[in-house]
């Protein structure tokens, strides 16, 4: 558990939900009553964010820019609530939009990207609805894990649903 992935992102979430006046037992699941009562507004959010993980990650703007995208990544969210994670990225220095990306289902869409030690991250969205499609990224600049260019990961959402309870199948 200690080097699971998944638990630092549901300790983070829940740190995040925790001091916005809510308890939360991420065990397993981030309810969307919990991320409700996160900041709206996008300067409020990213200065939590950037106070919630202060120290660590590689940089403040990396973290926080890996913060938001576990968040769009591992939850499912109020419309309300994805519009200020998108507005707070926004504000990340260095994020870029990308007119045309790929993910790893061939769709073609907008992203979201940020470079870190040579490596570019990217969000990517459908075009016209803006639903998360997933994300890649890849090496901008030739580094000690490859060449310039290299695809270091891709993913693709191909199904998002609720269900009534753990374990069920949508």
């Amino acid at each position: 558990m200690g080097n699971d992935p998944g638990n630092s992102i549901r300790l983070r979430i829940a740190k995040l939900i925790r001091d916005a006046g809510r308890p939360s037992d991420l065990g397993i699941t981030t309810s969307n009553e919990e991320l409700v009562d996160l900041p709206s507004d996008p300067d409020l959010l990213l200065n939590k964010i950037y106070a919630d993980t202060r120290g660590q990650g590689n940089s403040p703007d990396d973290q926080a820019f890996t913060t938001i995208g576990d968040l769009l990544r591992e939850s499912l969210m109020p419309p309300k609530i994805c519009a200020t994670l998108y507005r707070a990225a926004a504000k990340i220095p260095g994020v870029v939009l990308v007119p045309d990306s790929v993910d790893a289902a061939g769709r073609h869409g907008v992203a979201v990207a940020h470079v870190e030690f040579g490596e570019r991250t990217e969000w990517i969205f459908d075009k016209t609805t803006y639903e998360y499609l997933g994300e890649r990224s890849y090496l901008v600049e030739d580094t000690s894990d490859g060449k310039a260019g290299m695809l270091t990961a891709t993913t693709a959402v191909i199904t998002r649903a609720v269900v009534d309870r753990a374990g069920q199948r949508p």
